[in-house]
């Protein structure tokens, strides 16, 4: 049976904090071969029986494992490499009228029973304090399998590449007359999640997610000034053939074209505008007018602590336009 407890109190001996360090590849790849030889389907049966037995109304299981690995250079050098993962699960029960969960990173047939009987617990006793019961709404079984659309898996492919491709940006970068500084950096996630619960459900997802990113500096020091530029593309859920597929090094020379630019424009006058939004900024700019303005928190005003309140109060529903008739 898999459990990692050990090697991490190994890490942890050996002077390592997990999540803090980089996991050496040995141990990545001797944890992915015995977390790939779990049987999900045969744990999850164990835990939903358990809740079964124990007259649970409802009960399901996750049993997630996450996969990171993170480079960041800076003009010719590496700056950092981290990798990392977790692998566990977590046991949700409806008992009584009310919610009990318990997780545990030790994926083990004695930590399955042992986490669904502690969240039997805990829904029995929060349902004594409960002031109605929890009552789900019939859900349809279902069984699928999903693995999000890639070509490469970045996981499976050497360091090296990786690294030689963030230094070739930089170096595009710096070519451009002007610019000072440039960062880059490759982070890939890797999600593998399996869902089953009392409703008939098994569900199992896997999800690869590439994120490179790029930041031009240009500085003028008579002026005391300077101009950033970050790189268009944001993260996809592809795999490494976004690094191979997408224009990065003609990216990369026109940040640093736009970056000497910003250096060198003029300081907008006050006073009133039109703007013509580009598409990869007008998302940000519907995201923060509208999206959170329309989140129920801040027009309660119960957020104005955090990140303020809204002008779309609940009074104005169905009367307040602040949009163009062209968009719903």
């Amino acid at each position: 049976m898999f459990n990692p407890s050990s090697r991490r109190k190994f890490l942890k001996s050996s002077g390592l904090a997990l999540g803090a360090a980089t996991l050496p590849a040995w141990l990545l790849e001797r944890e992915a071969a015995e977390a790939a030889g779990i049987d999900k389907a045969d744990l999850s049966g164990q835990a939903l029986s358990v809740a079964r037995r124990a007259g649970a109304s409802y009960a399901d299981i996750r049993i997630n494992r996450y996969r990171y690995e993170s480079i960041r250079t800076r003009e010719k050098q590496v700056e950092e490499v981290s990798r990392a993962q977790t692998f566990g699960f977590g046991v949700r029960v409806l008992d009584g009228g009310a919610w009990g969960f318990a997780a545990s990173r030790e994926v083990t047939s004695e930590s399955v029973r042992r986490m669904t009987e502690q969240a039997l617990a805990i829904a029995r006793a929060s349902a004594r304090f409960r002031k109605k019961p929890v009552e789900l709404i019939p859900a349809q079984s279902v069984k699928a399998s999903w693995k999000s659309s890639f070509a490469r898996d970045p996981f499976d492919l050497p360091l090296d590449g990786k690294i030689q491709f963030l230094l070739r940006l930089n170096e595009t970068a710096l070519g451009v007359k002007g610019v000072s500084f440039v960062n880059s950096s490759l982070s890939f996630m890797n999600e593998q999640k399996f869902y089953a619960s009392t409703d008939g459900s098994a569900i199992d997802q896997y999800i690869i997610r590439t994120a490179p990113d790029l930041d031009v500096t240009a500085i003028d020091a008579g002026r005391g000034d300077f101009q950033q530029r970050s790189a268009l593309p944001s993260a996809r859920t592809i795999g490494y053939e976004y690094l191979e597929q997408h224009p990065w090094l003609e990216e990369a020379e026109q940040a640093g074209h736009d970056a000497v630019e910003k250096l060198n424009a003029k300081s907008v006058a006050p006073g009133k505008y039109d703007l013509v939004l580009h598409p990869t900024h007008l998302w940000l700019t519907i995201h923060e007018s509208v999206g959170h303005s329309t989140e129920l928190d801040r027009a309660l005003g119960w957020e104005a602590d955090y990140a303020g309140t809204s002008f779309l109060t609940p009074e104005k529903r169905g009367k307040l336009q602040f949009g163009s008739k062209l968009v719903n």
